[in-house]
């Protein structure tokens, strides 16, 4: 009869305990969602910031009820799977008057929470050095991001269904926004907004997609934009792709110096871009604008618009859009190209379908319509008429229009001999010279 050894048989039972132990603890762990809901994340970033070092966090989802970082922060995550999601009333992350702030690979989410009026997912202010890098912004009843008087970088991010604009920037500090896809908004999709005309923000907004923006909030342009600049100055917005917005692809409310150049532009409401209301010195340069109510206006003249170069450009495939059943014909659908004053429109190609290829409107104060070639439309270039109104040039521009070449108008009346022709009138103020017609 074998006899029973004590000592294995005591090893056996300690092992079956230690299994069936490690087997209860491994239930009674917290999963990865509990266990990042019982984080402390305010305190380990105050930690952190104290040696310089950041916060890693590990893929999961976070419950956040709106946290304030602190001076330094670097917050960063599993890219698209470590989830920040808002509890209660946001912003979801906050931070003011810190030097620098450093965002990286987060999911930041809205959707079980609410954001007031104004107010962003992302609200920043006065952050001198801010780092926004490979995040997903999405779900916010508010902006996307809402920044005040904060400078740095924002970059390679995504942000989708926001209920105003994706992202909103008061009296920046020449922010670098670049390489982002910004989709899905309410209201707008990039603002820049200054608190004075004129007031210096230096904004670069390069590289991005900013596509299917809508109008929820009304009016006839201040929403409804896939970017939207409003009193900034010296704001470059370049090589962007923007595509299906209710109202403008690029609108310039009263900024100065705002350059738009080389930006892919299609499926738009309205005007593809404009400048008005007291825009000073703007530029459109090289932009491919197709399938939009009308293409380029510098206007308003008569409230401040001053000033532009309009250059480079090809517009295509216009289309009798009116998102706003006020518009009425005087707000010139279907035209390529207007100004008002002191502009120089040069070197566009501009195929309709199309009623008007250039337009020289306002008091028509010093413009130049110059080696423009223009295409299936009814009438190549009109110029206003009347008392008061000043010098323009109209030269060496290829026309093919359906009903004549150059035309002059007083108001919405246009009046139809075509002035390219031998012994057609001449109008003071006008030089016509060099234009090829057929």
């Amino acid at each position: 009869m074998l006899r029973r050894n004590s000592a294995s048989t005591m090893l056996s039972r300690r092992k079956l305990l230690r299994l069936c132990g490690a087997a209860n603890a491994s239930l009674l762990l917290p999963s990865p969602i509990a266990r990042a809901r019982g984080l402390d994340l305010s305190a380990r970033l105050r930690a952190a910031v104290a040696t310089g070092a950041a916060v890693s966090l590990p893929a999961g989802e976070i419950s956040v009820n709106g946290l304030d970082l602190p001076e330094g922060a670097i917050l960063k995550g599993v890219p698209g799977r470590t989830i920040l999601k808002l509890s209660g009333a946001g912003p979801l992350l906050s931070a003011h008057l810190a030097r620098r702030i450093t965002l990286e690979g987060l999911v930041l989410d809205g959707a079980a929470g609410f954001i007031g009026r104004d107010r962003g997912l992302l609200d920043f202010s006065d952050v001198a050095e801010l780092s926004i890098h490979g995040c997903v912004i999405r779900h916010s009843t508010g902006h996307g991001v809402s920044l005040t008087r904060c400078g740095g970088v924002f970059a390679e991010n995504e942000i989708s269904h926001a209920d105003d604009a994706g992202f909103h920037s008061l009296d920046g500090l020449g922010l670098n926004i670049e390489g982002n896809h910004i989709r899905d908004c309410a209201d707008n999709g990039v603002v820049l907004r200054a608190s004075a005309a004129g007031r210096y923000e230096g904004a670069r907004v390069r590289n991005n997609s900013v596509e299917d923006v809508r109008n929820r909030s009304g009016g006839n342009g201040p929403y409804g934009n896939g970017v939207l600049v409003w009193g900034a100055s010296g704001i470059s917005v370049a090589r962007n792709r923007i595509a299906r917005c209710a109202y403008s692809a690029v609108r310039n409310n009263a900024g100065h110096s705002v350059s738009v150049l080389g930006n892919d532009c299609r499926d738009l409401g309205e005007k593809a871009m404009y400048a008005e209301f007291g825009a000073k010195n703007a530029t459109f340069r090289d932009n491919h604008i197709e399938n939009a109510g009308a293409g380029i206006a510098v206007a308003n003249a008569d409230h401040g618009t001053d000033g532009a170069l309009v250059s480079g450009n090809t517009i295509i495939g216009m289309k009798p859009n009116r998102p706003d059943a006020d518009f009425g014909p005087d707000m010139l659908w279907l035209t390529g190209i207007l100004v008002e004053k002191n502009a120089v429109v040069s070197g566009n190609h501009i195929v309709g379908p199309g009623w008007i290829g250039v337009a020289l409107g306002g008091w028509r104060e010093n413009l130049r319509a110059e080696a423009n070639d223009i295409s299936d439309v009814d009438y190549g270039v009109v110029f206003a008429t009347g008392e008061g109104t000043g010098e323009a040039a109209i030269v060496d521009n290829r026309i093919r229009a359906r009903k004549a070449g150059v035309i002059a108008s007083a108001g919405m009346n246009f009046f139809p001999e075509d002035l390219t022709k031998p012994g057609a009138k001449v109008y003071p103020r006008i030089t016509l010279k060099g234009n090829e017609t057929g």
